[in-house]
């Protein structure tokens, strides 16, 4: 095999291993990668023949090239509060860390006094919540079920299936919380595939959480 034809051959692998990351920021590295060595290859077998398939290549090349530039000054001037670090080191730590603020600047903390009720029983609720401070029972009938601690999402199984709500939710302390609506969520999640599988893992995490402290009690 000649120079120049593993030149393609070695583009093409680019492109697969590529296509093969969940993360977006390796996809585009992957392609960079590629389109340079197509557009090289295209140039060392015909440069005059096949200028078309040249400049695609570069100009797909060079749009991966500042989208990957942007990536990383939006890392690189990423400056979180504490207790956002709180929630990034303790619940959200395998989330890429901008996709994490982008899920931070669609919701806000709230604040709720002991007594309040969270989520009621058999209702829609317009909001996912996160625990950050305090503790909440969860009720169904007149029975409580468990106690969430800081880190324990309250709704979530609402907010995936999209049905009624299976339990109450009341904070037996005063509580902060994160909360995001639900609509605003949806949206966010719909225009970024990497942060929603993100999220379900977080999902994940704190459904084996909430399950492996209900058979120590």
């Amino acid at each position: 095999m000649s120079f120049v034809n593993l030149l393609i051959h070695l583009a093409n692998v680019s492109y697969l291993i590529g296509s093969g990351f969940k993360k977006i920021i390796l996809l585009r590295v992957f392609f960079v990668i590629g389109c340079s060595l197509e557009a090289i290859y295209l140039i060392l077998i015909s440069p005059k023949d096949l200028w078309a398939g040249i400049s695609w290549s570069i100009l797909i090349m060079v749009l991966n090239i500042i989208m990957i530039a942007i990536y990383y000054f939006d890392k690189g001037t990423l400056r979180l509060k504490d207790d956002e670090r709180f929630l990034f080191q303790n619940v959200f730590s395998k989330m890429d860390k901008v996709n994490f603020k982008k899920l931070l600047n669609a919701g806000n903390w709230l604040g709720m006094p002991k007594g309040d009720i969270l989520i009621y029983e058999k209702q829609s609720t317009d909001y996912l919540m996160l625990l950050f401070q305090g503790n909440v029972e969860i009720v169904v009938g007149d029975k409580q079920v468990a106690i969430l601690y800081p880190g324990s999402f309250v709704g979530e199984m609402s907010f995936l299936t999209g049905d009624l709500t299976t339990a109450m939710a009341k904070a037996i302390s005063d509580v902060k919380l994160y909360a995001w609506k639900k609509t605003d969520l949806i949206k966010l999640l719909a225009k970024n595939q990497e942060l929603e599988k993100e999220m379900r893992y977080v999902f994940s995490s704190d459904l084996i959480s909430k399950l492996t402290s209900k058979n120590k009690q």
